[in-house]
């Protein structure tokens, strides 16, 4: 007995007994610990793959709501990510998509049953009360189906170029961007009637050449100069030799009272002629306004647009005189003088008001106005398919004005106030810009090399004026450089085709920037998103430079640049459909 009373006292004896009672408990305890760790990492892989599966099937749904095709889609994206393991008994669900708090939501779910390490151990401790040899986890995600709202401005090049095939054959390249853009209409468009808000998604058509049409319905607007106080309006017309005219202080004429402007001019050729009435085109604003938004306010003058008139040019000769647009005839015959003395001859406006024979076969008053007119910001499909099967490839390549004016589309300001205003929650604004050249000024060899001219002009006539003008303030009457490079800080001011032409490309530059920097959307990225894509433009393009350094680095800001280099025609539409994925409106609600 006293030995049985020894073992007991014994504390040795003791540390044995309790390690082999709790023995048991430290290693389910640390196997439990081992599989929670397990069980966490494939929940949180489970969930990455759900998200992936909803935002998939959530992109498809503004082309299709077919629900066994949306859930092939977000099973098929679920299990790509996650794998097939049949050890984890893994089950997907597609839900479908149900209204929420006002929004459309698509949710998706999986549940797991996780093998364990140590739930045998568990289970044998616990005399089979507690049973962890599989562990079920679950998860969903839910997606908001186009939450926000999109303001799509397609800036499209119709230039004459774009009549040609790409460098690769096939259909003419403006086939291919009615059929390109048809298809992306088509997508953006089709899922109006299950948004979340009226008209989520509007769309506006800018097509471009050498200038941008703005309708023949805007002749009388507020924000034209209708007046003639814009200081462009006449550089290239001289109203003193018109019997009865009388100049303002503010630097626009009269007679009997009425307003002397293009409109005039305009007028009194249709009524000899029914086409050459004003064609719709305007010219660039001067005094830095070209790259800008600013509201057109009679208060400022240059803001203020001004109708593109392409005046009846003096009687030059030379090699290159068959581009001259001498529709009129002089009043007297200034050949090949001195350049004021020619422009002074030129500006002279009383030939508008005669009799004299018309040429038919020049350009006419408006030359260098070719495209169809802009269409404003619509949800209506039939509207923006018929801009869109109107474009006709005719003229040169002006990518600055043909950005500017789809940035004003967009805007909720005048001249087209559709757009909702800046900062705008949930509401994304983005411009798509295609082009296939070079930005271009004058007629092109067929090398596609721009001709130089050494008239007095310097230039042909665009959006900007010529190359040169007759500048007529009081006591200050000389010739000086055009107004193309009132907007640059880099290139030389000099009326010579390379200098115009560097000018137009850094006009370029200078709008893309001021339009991504018009405020910041949702996601922090540009206040307007640009997509660039370069169609059949030959590497090594300077251009296609420009049109990288346009595009924005994602819609975020913090990804990858939004630039398409499609070399042919199956690469535009290629991209067209990867502009149709990037913009649609989803996020993660869960």
């Amino acid at each position: 007995m006293s030995r049985i009373r020894s073992f007991l006292r014994n504390p040795s004896g003791n540390v044995a007994m309790i390690f082999a009672l709790t023995m048991p408990v430290i290693v389910v305890t640390a196997g439990m610990a081992v599989d929670t760790s397990k069980v966490e990492s494939s929940k949180w892989s489970m969930q990455r793959s759900l998200d992936a599966a909803a935002l998939g099937a959530a992109k498809q749904f503004g082309r299709t709501q077919d629900r066994a095709e949306l859930e092939h889609w977000a099973s098929s994206l679920f299990f790509a990510n996650e794998g097939r393991n049949p050890a984890d008994n893994t089950r997907f669900t597609y839900e479908g998509v149900t209204r929420k708090d006002g929004n459309n939501v698509l949710r998706v779910s999986a549940t797991r049953d996780i093998p364990t390490y140590f739930g045998g151990a568990v289970k044998a401790v616990t005399g089979g009360r507690l049973d962890l040899e599989r562990w079920p986890v679950q998860a969903f995600s839910e997606v908001v189906v186009a939450n926000r709202s999109i303001e799509l401005a397609l800036v499209l090049d119709n230039s004459g170029s774009m009549e040609r095939a790409p460098a690769g054959g096939g259909a003419a390249k403006i086939t291919t961007l009615r059929d390109a853009t048809k298809k992306l209409v088509e997508e953006m468009l089709k899922s109006q009637p299950q948004a979340n808000a009226k008209d989520p998604v509007r769309i506006s058509v800018v097509p471009f050449a050498a200038s941008v049409n703005i309708g023949k319905d805007y002749a009388n607007a507020d924000w034209m100069d209708t007046k003639g106080i814009n200081p462009s309006h006449h550089d290239d017309l001289d109203w003193s030799k018109l019997a009865g005219a009388k100049q303002a202080a503010d630097g626009s004429w009269r007679l009997s009272n009425a307003p002397l402007t293009k409109f005039t001019i305009f007028e009194k050729l249709r009524q000899r002629r029914s086409d050459w009435g004003w064609g719709g085109c305007v010219q660039s604003r001067p005094e830095g306004f070209a790259i800008t938004d600013d509201t057109p306010d009679t208060r400022y003058p240059s803001t203020l647009f001004v109708p593109m008139f392409a005046p009846s040019e003096y009687d030059w000769s030379g090699t290159l005189s068959s581009v001259k647009n001498d529709y009129l005839p002089d009043a007297s015959k200034p050949s090949n003088s001195a350049d004021a003395t020619a422009l002074a001859k030129q500006r002279d406006v009383t030939k508008y008001f005669g009799t004299g024979a018309m040429d038919t076969r020049k350009g006419g008053p408006n030359s260098g106005c070719t495209t169809s007119a802009i269409t404003p910001l619509t949800a209506t499909q039939s509207t923006v398919q018929s801009a869109v099967r109107d474009m006709q490839p005719l003229g040169g390549t002006n990518i600055a004005e043909g950005l500017a004016w789809g940035w004003r589309t967009l805007t909720s300001g005048q001249p087209f106030p559709e757009g909702r205003a800046r900062g705008t929650k949930e509401n994304l604004k983005v411009v798509v810009l295609m082009t296939d050249g070079e930005n271009t000024y004058n007629a092109a060899y067929t090398s596609g090399e721009q001709i130089e001219l050494t008239n007095a002009n310097r230039s042909q006539f665009g959006t900007y004026g010529y190359g040169q003008f007759l500048q007529t303030a009081p006591k200050q009457e000389k010739v000086r450089t055009g107004r193309m490079f009132e907007a640059t800080k880099a290139t030389t001011p000099k009326a010579a085709i390379t200098n115009i032409t560097a000018a137009m490309n850094e006009t370029m530059s200078l709008t893309c920037e001021n339009i991504k920097k018009d405020g910041t959307n949702d996601e922090g990225g540009d206040g307007v998103v640009i997509f660039a894509i370069a169609f059949d433009l030959k590497d090594g393009s300077p251009i296609k430079d420009r049109l990288r350094a346009c595009a924005s680095n994602g819609i975020d800001g913090k990804s990858a640049k939004l630039y398409y280099d499609a070399k042919n025609s199956s690469d535009l539409l290629t991209a067209f459909s990867s502009i149709t994925d990037e913009i649609s409106a989803l996020r993660i609600a869960r």
